[in-house]
Parts: structure tokens; sequence; C-alpha cells
């Protein structure tokens, strides 16, 4: 493979993630990329590639094989739109050029500099690509052939949580079957006592018994807080060397829970339940990673092996476990498509979106402060109707939330 030439701003227009970007940026981007070229039977993506790249096929047709032999091929979509090839990482195919292909690689990395620069106003970037440690790549790709052989025991919902969702996946809920469901479980009965007395759902009366807090929170309500108190048993750690990963995990979580149901109080068009839930599952795979850590001395012992793992595998766990557990698609895509700042793929804004939003506005503040993209360039930003705002102005609105964002920090908290 050898580089051929610029993508033509056509080409790039066609790409929905830089939907944001005007004719003049993306002419400057074009120049910072190349049209590759391969012949066929060229491999193009390894099974397990953690590169974290956009592939997009320009002109010609690939194959695509998983690790059991599933395949799916691949055409140009000639003057439709782009869409990114086998971008979820690690990567579950092997990607092969069926013939002569010509593609663009767009690089993470890439696109968050690019976007800091333009509003800086400096020179154009140069990309400079660090490469991964033969120990790192090796650990990742053994982790994750544990992960596609079965040998990676993924967590475990509570048995309660378990039934309850399996009660809805039936679709055969009522609020004396939930009852039944829940009164297994004395610890959820009184946290549900507790919600339904609580600031964000307390009435005029107090309640008192678990058919009354039921009745009161609704069942969808009842549901999603059932699956919150059980997402948070997951982040203890019965060994001392992991609890503090845990911890800081859970603390992560738990503030993008919250600026998750402050935005969705906010917007319009999103269930607060929904998006508080969505916020504490969004990196529920980090769980899985740290567990399977306590089980490989390489990796509890070295920080610095254990945050390329969770870096590189996080999201395609989180996918597989929130399937697992019978989450609906729209939390599935929140795991693994939750770390993309420039993300779009339609219209219309989902609860991915408003995840990426949230953490974004739990970042500042925060040393990763510095590694986030301007607003304007991202397309939830615009999407949510959020698009001219500046981190000034986020900021004052976090100032005027505080008592609201205490208020839900509370009642995270006593989960």
């Amino acid at each position: 493979m050898e580089g051929n030439s610029h993508p033509a701003i056509e080409d790039l227009k066609k790409i929905r993630c830089l939907s944001q970007f005007g004719d003049e940026q993306l002419a400057s981007l074009a120049g910072k990329l190349q049209i590759e070229q391969a012949g066929k039977g060229v491999c193009l993506i390894e099974l397990g590639c953690t590169e974290n790249y956009s592939f997009y096929l320009l002109d010609g047709s690939l194959e695509a094989t998983t690790h059991d032999g599933n395949q799916t091929r691949f055409d140009s979509a000639g003057e439709g739109e782009l869409f990114p090839i086998a971008q979820l990482r690690p990567s579950m195919y092997r990607v092969v050029a069926a013939g002569p292909v010509q593609f663009i690689k767009i690089y993470s990395n890439q696109l968050t500099e690019f976007a800091q620069r333009l509003e800086g106003d400096e020179p154009a970037m140069d990309v400079i690509e660090i490469e991964q440690s033969d120990e790192e790549n090796e650990l990742t790709i053994q982790l994750f052939q544990d992960l596609i052989s079965g040998n990676l025991s993924l967590p475990s919902l509570p048995h309660v949580a378990q039934r309850i969702q399996q009660a809805f996946a039936e679709d055969s809920v009522n609020a004396e079957s939930i009852c039944t469901i829940i009164q297994s479980d004395p610890a959820i009965t009184a946290k549900l006592i507790m919600i339904a007395n609580s600031a964000l759902y307390r009435g005029q009366a107090q309640i008192e018994s678990l058919q009354q807090a039921v009745v009161r929170l609704g069942l969808e309500t009842t549901r999603k807080q059932v699956m919150t108190y059980a997402v948070k048993e997951l982040f203890q750690s019965k060994t001392s060397d992991m609890k503090s990963h845990m911890q800081k995990l859970w603390k992560h979580s738990q503030h993008v829970a919250c600026m998750c149901r402050l935005l969705a109080n906010h917007l319009q068009g999103f269930d607060l339940e929904q998006a508080q839930l969505a916020g504490l599952i969004h990196d529920l795979g980090e769980v899985a990673i740290l567990q399977y850590a306590q089980q490989n001395d390489e990796l509890s012992d070295n920080p610095e092996l254990l945050l390329h793992a969770v870096e590189s595998l996080r999201p395609q766990i989180t996918g597989m476990l929130l399937n697992q557990w019978n989450f609906g698609p729209e939390f599935v895509t929140v795991g693994e498509e939750c770390e993309d700042w420039f993300r779009n793929p339609a219209d219309k804004p989902d609860l991915c979106d408003l995840v990426l939003i949230a953490q974004y506005h739990a970042m500042i503040g925060t040393p990763a402060m510095k590694k986030l993209p301007p607003v304007p360039t991202l397309p939830a930003f615009a999407k949510l109707g959020m698009g001219d705002l500046d981190i000034r102005q986020i900021i004052e609105f976090l100032n005027r939330s505080r008592a609201e964002i205490q208020a839900i920090e509370a009642h995270l908290g006593a989960m």
C-alpha cells in the first residue's frame, strides 16, 4: 500500500462526522489525509485491531470475516454517503481487499487535534502517531482472544435484576408481579421505598410499603431504579488493589449520570430515568476488565498496561455486556460509541449524543478538559441545539444548576 493523493472536499462532505466543518476547514483537513490503495487479497484491518481510526472505502470492494468464519461484503458507495467500516475496537472482523481498492483512514485524535487547532487559530497540525509497545499489544490481544473465546467472564446482574429484565422482555409485567419479584430482596425493597420518599419523587404522603413505592414511581421508573442499584453493586471489589480503581470508576460514572439527568431535564425528548441509567452504564465494560486484571499480575501491577487495555477494549466489552443483560439497542449504542466525539449516525439526537455531551460537561474543570474538542465542531452539540455555546456559558449553566446537581448526586449516593 502507498499514498496516492489527498481526498477531495466532496469526498469528505460524504462523511457525517465532518458535517460541522466548512469548506475551508475541510480543505485544510484534506491536506493532512491520504487516499491509500491496496490490491486484491491485502489485509487492511486485522481481527482484534485496536488502532483508533475510522476506515472509509472510496472505491472497490472488501470482504470482512469474523473469528467464527462469518463473512460480510462491503462495496463502495459511489456518490452516496460514506460510512465507517469495522469501526468497533477491537475489530471483530479481518478485512481484506476483494480487488483493487482505494480508502482513507481518519484517526480519532487527528480530528480532535485538528478541531482544537481551528479554534486556536494556530498553524495546521502535524499528526504524530504514537506506536503501541509490543507488550501492550500482546496483552490486549490476549484479553481480546479470551473475550471472543468465552474465557473472559463478564459480570452477572443480581438475580432480582435479571428477573425484572426478563419480565419486561416478555411483556408480562404489572405492579403486582414486579412487587413479587422485588420483595425477594430486602435491600432493594428498602432502597425503593427510600427513593419514593426522596426529594426527586416525594409526594404529599409518606410512602411506607413497596406497593406504594411502585405505584408512585411507575413501572418503568421502578425498573430503571432497580437496574441503577444493580449496576452500583458491580463497582464493588473484593481485593484492595482494585478497590481504588473501582471507586474512581464509580465516581466518574456517577458524575456522568448526574450530568445526563441534569441535561435531560433541560432538553426535550429524553426520559430522566433512562438518561441517568445511560450515564451509569456508559463505561461498564471497564468493570469486566478490572475483574480480569485481578487474575493477571501483568495488568494489575502495571498501571500503563491496564490503562491501555481499558481504552482499547472498554467500548466493545460494554456493548457485549449490555446486550447480554437485555438492555435495549439504544443502551448498547451508548456503550459502544460514547467515546467518539465526532459520531453522527443520524440527524436526530439520540441517547448516545446526550451521554457524549454529559461527559463533556463532566470533564470541565478537570485535567481532561485540555483534550476536549471545541463545542462548535461536535455534531451532538448541534443536534441538541447547543452548538452556539462556549465553555464559559457551559460553566455558567453548571453554576446555576448547582442545587439541582446536589439533589441528583444525593439521590445517586444513597442508592
